[in-house]
């Protein structure tokens, strides 16, 4: 299917006729008027046709030799691909009595032979507005439905935050009051992380836009990892995991945007933590990367990810596992992740651990080499 705007390009008009005289004359009209035509001398050429493009309307002939136009109706229907293209049955004045049968296969119009070219014209037009229409409508609620996804999974973490370090607040005031203020901290961290978020999603709205806006600056990716590991820490005191932070001499410099690096790492460590065994390390490494990268690694011991999974990693909805654990993914975090990184110029991806376990590598460009 084209990639050009629905409201700019030209309706492509199939055109299925055993009679060439009829292609013809029916082309050269619709040619006349803006469309596009694809001529076919039978079904069977139809169907080899819409392989290479896919037409925005069919104009059928209802009898043919070998497949009748209800038979190619019927296998259009049977294909999700196909089934939305609205088919107009193009049939002599003695068939008319076949017409409850061409409704009933999913023809939406039709129009008797000889026919009037006005008449013609003005069906073809009325049906591919409708089609455009609907295509729009559904590219509105397809991209509706993926920012509301991107909404629940990118408030999913600053909430969960807060669930932890409240439920060490609970504890932490009747067995060890001094930890209250880091505890207290966090929750408010994590709160401001969420209504900046929000903030965001709504200036977003404000302006029309239903994809994600970035905000690209220099930013300090050693300060960047150690607040994505504040804002864990109760998550892993909760799972009697270990944080342990590495870093290179010389602090790493980073130009990307400051809300979604951190939902990125943020992320990585979340699941280091689920599936890091209790009582073990989640290490996070702070470096420079390929070609002057700067470079954040995430290591766990857990049981690392199979060679099929690794295929289906970064794909939305692929949730790898159905353990205990894994019960409450929505298959979005990790697809996200690298979505955001790529979108930030940078990259994300999986390693197995040398002696078990998994790394997960993200790369942002330093600021010499996004300028």
């Amino acid at each position: 299917m084209s990639t050009q705007p629905l409201e700019t390009r030209r309706a492509l008009i199939l055109v299925v006729d055993d009679q060439q005289s009829n292609i013809q004359v029916v082309g050269g009209m619709l040619a006349a008027q803006g469309f596009d035509v694809m001529p076919a001398l039978s079904a069977a050429q139809a169907l080899e046709r819409m392989r290479a493009r896919m037409p925005d309307l069919i104009l059928l002939d209802m009898m043919m030799p070998q497949m009748n136009g209800f038979e190619l109706v019927a296998l259009l229907q049977a294909d999700r691909r196909h089934a939305g293209i609205p088919v107009i049955f193009l049939t002599a004045a003695h068939e008319r009595e076949l017409l409850i049968r061409a409704f009933e296969s999913g023809a939406v119009d039709y129009v008797t032979k000889p026919f009037v070219p006005t008449e013609l014209l003005a069906r073809v037009r009325t049906h591919v507005e409708l089609k455009r229409a609907r295509d729009h409508l559904k590219l509105i609620s397809d991209e509706c439905a993926a920012l509301t996804q991107i909404v629940a999974h990118d408030l999913k973490s600053p909430l969960s935050n807060i669930h932890f370090s409240a439920q060490m607040l609970s504890k932490a005031l009747a067995v060890n009051p001094t930890r209250a203020p880091a505890l207290i901290d966090a929750i408010d961290q994590s709160a401001q992380r969420a209504l900046l978020f929000i903030e965001r999603y709504l200036g977003r709205c404000a302006d029309g836009e239903l994809k994600r806006r970035f905000e690209l600056n220099g930013l300090d990716l050693n300060g960047l990892a150690a607040r994505a590991c504040d804002a864990v820490a109760a998550h892993a005191q909760a799972c009697a995991i270990e944080l342990v932070i590495s870093q290179s001499a010389v602090r790493i410099q980073v130009y990307a945007d400051e809300v979604a690096a951190l939902h990125v790492i943020e992320n990585l460590l979340s699941n280091a933590i689920k599936y890091s065994p209790s009582g073990g390390a989640v290490e996070v490494w702070i470096g420079r990367g390929n070609h002057g990268m700067g470079r954040v690694c995430v290591l766990d011991r857990g049981a690392g990810i199979s060679p099929d999974s690794q295929r289906l990693l970064f794909r939305r909805y692929a949730r790898l596992d159905l353990t205990d654990k894994a019960a409450h993914s929505t298959g979005l975090g990790l697809a996200i992740c690298k979505q955001e990184a790529t979108q930030m110029g940078g990259q994300l991806w999986y390693e197995d651990r040398e002696g078990g376990g998994s790394v997960f590598i993200l790369e942002l460009p330093q600021p010499e080499l996004a300028g």
